[in-house]
C-alpha cells in the first residue's frame, strides 16, 4: 500500500513584512553561479514555506525576489531541516532579519551586518578624512578588528558553514614573499561544501591573475600543486574545469600554454574530471590545433610555393624577426590588418624583418594580386591543396592570424593584432639593448666543506639557482632544472645551486636522494647575510642567468624560459 503523503525532509519558512507579492526564488550559490531550486508566491500575509522530501546539500543559500537577493543563509549538514525567517523590507532593502531554528544563521545574519557596517565605516574614513596617513591608520585598525572577529567565528563554528565563510573573508596574513605559496591556505580543498559557495572561483581567480606572475610555467606549476594535493574529487573536478576556462579565456599572451596543459594533462587524461563527451571533443580539438604553435615553441615548418611555383621555406628567412600572417580575400578584418601590416613594414624597412604571408584559399589570380601589392620584404605563398596542414599547425580556424618569430624561428608572439605586434617588436628590441648588471661575488661552501666562489665558475653562461627543499615547489623545479642541466653542453653552461637553509644534514641527504651531484652545490654555513643582502631569497626558488663576466642576462626565470633563452643565446654565438 502506497503512503498517503511523502515525508517532509526540509521546511524553510519565510515571512516578508513590507515586501511585494512577487514570487520568491529559493536558490543555492554554486561557485560563480546561482542555481534556482524552487519558486513560491507569498500569501496575503507575505509568507511562504519551501518544503521537500530530500535533504538539501550543505552550502550558502539565498532568497531572491524581483531579481534582487533578499539575504543569504547557511545549511551546514545534509540532514532534516526546519527553519523559519522573518524579514522586514524597507525602501527595497532587507532589514531586521529574525531566525528561528538555527543559531548558526542568527550569528551569520549578525556577522553579515557587522561586515556591512565596518566596511561602510572604512569607506567613510577614507572619503572624509583630509589626512591620508591618519585615515590609513584608522582603516588598518578597523581591519584588525574585523580580522579578530572573523577568526573568532571561524574557531567557534569550525566544521560548520559559518566557520568556512568566516575563515575565508580574508586570505592568510603572511609576508608578501610567502603569498605565492600560502595565499590559498584558508581553503580546505578536502571539503566539498565549499563548492556551494562563491569562495573557490573568487580566490582561484585572484591567485592566478593577481598574485602569481602571468608566466605559463608558473601558473601550471601551482595549478598542478593544487590538483595533486589533498583535494576532494568533486573539488578537484571543479578546480580543473575552472582553471582551464580561466586560462583559455585569458587575454595574457602565452596563457594558451596553460590551457593546453590543463586540457591534455588533466581533463582529457581523467574522465572523472570531465565526462561530457561534447566538451571533451571541443577540448581535443583545442589541443590539436594549439599544441604545435604555443609561445616559446619552435615554429612548425612551412615549405609553400609562391605564385610562380617556387618553394619558399619559412625557416629559410635569414632576418632577426619573421612575421607570419594567414589571410584570405573577402575578409574585411584581413584587409584592415594587411593594410596596417604593410604600413608597418614600410615604416621599419631598415629593420631585420620579413613578412611571410600565407593565402589560405585556392584562387591563384587573387594570390598574384596580393603578391604584386605587398612590399619587397614580403614572401607571399599559398597551399591550394591544403597538404601542409597549416590549419592545424598554426590554429588557423579563422583569419587573420598573426605570429612573430625570432631569428631561430621560435614563436615569441601569437594571435597578435598589428598594434600589439609593433609594440612587441619594440619591447623585444629594447630588452636586447638593456645594460646588464653584474652580480656581486659570493664565497660559499660546497657540500664537501670546500670554499667555492661564484667567480670561480668559468663558463660562457652560469645559472645561479637559489632553493630550499623545504619550500613546496623547489623539489619539482630542482628536478626540472637538473634535467635541463644534464642535457646541456657542460662546456658552455654551469649551474651554481645555492641552498638557502641551514640544516646541513637534511640538505646532504636531499642531494643524495635526488642525485643532484654533478653541478656545483653550495651553501652559507656561517648564517650571515652574504646572500640575503644581495638577493631576495625569502621566497625560493629563484633562477638567474649570468654571462661569462657574471652579468645578469635574465632573472626570476622559469625552467622553460631559461631553456628558451639558452637555446637562443647559444645559437646566436655559433
Amino acid at each position: 500500500m502506497w503512503p498517503l503523503f511523502l515525508a517532509v525532509t526540509y521546511s524553510i519558512a519565510l515571512c516578508l513584512n513590507g515586501g511585494s507579492t512577487h514570487p520568491v526564488i529559493l536558490a543555492v550559490q554554486q561557485g560563480e553561479h546561482v542555481i534556482p531550486l524552487d519558486t513560491l508566491r507569498p500569501d496575503n500575509r507575505g509568507c511562504l514555506r519551501f518544503e521537500g522530501g530530500c535533504v538539501l546539500e550543505p552550502g550558502q543559500y539565498m532568497f531572491i525576489q524581483e531579481n534582487k537577493r533578499l539575504f543569504n543563509f547557511l545549511i551546514s549538514a545534509g540532514e532534516p531541516l526546519n527553519i523559519a525567517f522573518t524579514a522586514s523590507i524597507r525602501n527595497g532593502r532587507t532589514e531586521e532579519i529574525r531566525v528561528e531554528g538555527s543559531e548558526e544563521n542568527n550569528t551569520y545574519i549578525r556577522f553579515y551586518r557587522f561586515l556591512q557596517e565596518k566596511y561602510a565605516r572604512a569607506n567613510d574614513i577614507l572619503e572624509q578624512n583630509t589626512d591620508p596617513e591618519k585615515a590609513l591608520v584608522e582603516v588598518e585598525r578597523l581591519e584588525a578588528t574585523i580580522r579578530e572577529y572573523t577568526s573568532f567565528l571561524a574557531s567557534q563554528f569550525e566544521g560548520q558553514m559559518l566557520g568556512i565563510i568566516a575563515k575565508n573573508v580574508f586570505t592568510p596574513l603572511v609576508p608578501p614573499e610567502a603569498s605565492t605559496l600560502h595565499y590559498l591556505d584558508n581553503i580546505d580543498f578536502t571539503d566539498p561544501r565549499i563548492l556551494n559557495t562563491s569562495i573557490l572561483p573568487l580566490r582561484l581567480s585572484e591567485y592566478f591573475t593577481r598574485i602569481l606572475p602571468p608566466v605559463p610555467d608558473t601558473v601550471i606549476l601551482h595549478a598542478d600543486r593544487i590538483l595533486k594535493g589533498d583535494i576532494h574529487p568533486m573539488v578537484k573536478r571543479y578546480a580543473a574545469q575552472y582553471l582551464f576556462r580561466l586560462f583559455f579565456g585569458s587575454e595574457v599572451m602565452g596563457m594558451e600554454t596553460a590551457a593546453v596543459h590543463m586540457a591534455r594533462n588533466w581533463l582529457l587524461a581523467d574522465t572523472s574530471l570531465c565526462d561530457d563527451i561534447a566538451v571533451r571533443l571541443e577540448m581535443e580539438t583545442f589541443v590539436r590545433f594549439n599544441s604545435q604553435c604555443l609561445t616559446g615553441m619552435p615554429a612548425p615548418a612551412l615549405d609553400l610555393p609562391d605564385a610562380c611555383g617556387n618553394i619558399r621555406p619559412l625557416h629559410a628567412s635569414p632576418t632577426r624577426y619573421t612575421v607570419v600572417v594567414f589571410f584570405e580575400d573577402n575578409c574585411p578584418a584581413c584587409s584592415e590588418a594587411l593594410l596596417q601590416l604593410v604600413n608597418m613594414s614600410e615604416r621599419h624597412q631598415e629593420q631585420d624583418l620579413t613578412f611571410y604571408a600565407v593565402y589560405t584559399q585556392d584562387r591563384k589570380e587573387i594570390l598574384s594580386r596580393y603578391a604584386d601589392f605587398f612590399p619587397q620584404n614580403w614572401i607571399t605563398v599559398w597551399d591550394p591543396d591544403f597538404t601542409s596542414g597549416f590549419h592545424e599547425k598554426y590554429n588557423v580556424r579563422s583569419t587573420p592570424r598573426i605570429y612573430l618569430l625570432d631569428r631561430n624561428k621560435t614563436i615569441i608572439g601569437r594571435d597578435l593584432d598589428p598594434g600589439t605586434l609593433e609594440q612587441l617588436l619594440k619591447d623585444d628590441q629594447q630588452k636586447n639593448k638593456t645594460t646588464l648588471t653584474r652580480v656581486p661575488d659570493m664565497v660559499l661552501e660546497t657540500e664537501n666543506g670546500e670554499s667555492y666562489a661564484l667567480s670561480d665558475v668559468t663558463s660562457p653562461f652560469t645559472v645561479l639557482y637559489f632553493y630550499d627543499p623545504a619550500c613546496a615547489v623547489c623539489g619539482m623545479i630542482t628536478a626540472a632544472l637538473y634535467d635541463l642541466f644534464k642535457t646541456a653542453d657542460e662546456q658552455k653552461i654551469k649551474v651554481f645551486a645555492v641552498y638557502t637553509g641551514n640544516d646541513y644534514k637534511s640538505w646532504r641527504k636531499w642531494l643524495a636522494e635526488g642525485g643532484y651531484t654533478d653541478w656545483i652545490n653550495a651553501w652559507n654555513p656561517s648564517g650571515d647575510d652574504r646572500i640575503h643582502r644581495h638577493f631576495n631569497v625569502n621566497d625560493p626558488p629563484l633562477i638567474l642567468l649570468l654571462d661569462a663576466e657574471k652579468h645578469i642576462i635574465a632573472d626570476h626565470l622559469s625552467v622553460t624560459a631559461l631553456s628558451y633563452i639558452l637555446n637562443e643565446l647559444i645559437s646566436d654565438s655559433l
